[in-house]
């Protein structure tokens, strides 16, 4: 593992100008694809933090994808936000649920070292993309997983266009092979991997955004938002007439789309 400390000095130093954006690999694990990539503002002071993880079917997708970064921390950095992109494992070395656990050992690293770069641990936002939002949703609702991680509760966790929330439900009807390759035929699993089966009371709040162009995510979405209802979580269903990939993308451009993503983490993190 790189040095923290050194490494957070070098981040801190190439962010001194105005507006700068820093990009610097940091390992938060043993492997190499467990790193992440931190964006400062000028002169950061107790900043709130979002997180984000890249999309890819599990298997493919990066953290220095410009449609991962780039609009956000456009967006972001200038409110004094710190944005942090991180990569997991993926297929076929890491599972669907190793990858939520890789997520967590990078938010638990977070969370400690957040003092070092003028962060306030205690007021994180966690974000993901389709594969990505699957994952942020699985690590919010598995407290087995948190626990070992050791990690502190954060403030929300957006969703951007996901089907996979059911992950039992979704595999009953011949689903795209990208799922099949993510899940297999294992039921046992199936469960394992669903965030619907392993909702409870303090598991939120969600913010989940599906595109409305899709039936899926956006069914997806308003079943996940009713059945936590019964454990008291609250979730935010917000369709966007736009394609999957536009749903990352354009989050952070200006829009209306950008505002209401923007008011309800602001909200969160009051």
């Amino acid at each position: 593992m790189k040095p923290l400390v050194t490494a957070l000095t070098l981040l801190l130093a190439i962010c001194s100008a105005a507006h700068a954006q820093s990009r610097q690999e940091i390992s938060y694990g043993p492997d190499p694809m467990q790193n992440l990539d931190v964006y400062l503002p000028p002169n950061p002071e107790a900043a709130p933090i979002l997180v984000m993880l890249h999309g890819g079917a599990w298997r493919i997708g990066d953290k220095r994808n410009r449609d991962v970064w780039q609009s956000k921390v456009t967006h972001w950095l200038p409110q004094g936000y710190v944005f942090i992109s991180v990569n997991t494992r993926l297929l076929p070395d890491a599972d669907p649920v190793m990858q939520a656990q890789d997520l967590a050992m990078a938010l638990g690293f977070i969370q400690q070292n957040a003092d070092r770069i003028n962060a306030d641990a205690d007021r994180i936002v966690l974000m993901g993309h389709s594969a990505g939002a699957h994952v942020a949703a699985l690590l919010a609702t598995r407290d087995d997983i948190k626990a070992a991680a050791g990690l502190a509760p954060w403030r929300g966790t957006v969703l951007l266009d996901t089907a996979a929330l059911d992950v039992a439900d979704m595999m009953q009807d011949e689903p795209a092979p990208l799922y099949r390759r993510a899940f297999g035929s294992d039921d046992a699993f199936w469960r394992t991997a669903s965030p619907a089966a392993h909702l409870d009371r303090g598991d939120g709040p969600f913010l989940i955004v599906c595109s409305s162009q899709r039936y899926t995510p956006c069914a997806a979405a308003q079943t996940f938002q009713r059945d936590a209802r019964q454990d008291a979580v609250a979730v935010v269903v917000l369709p966007q007439n736009l394609s999957h990939g536009q749903v990352n993308a354009q989050l952070g451009q200006p829009s209306a789309y950008t505002q209401a993503v923007s008011g309800w983490m602001n909200t969160v993190l009051d």
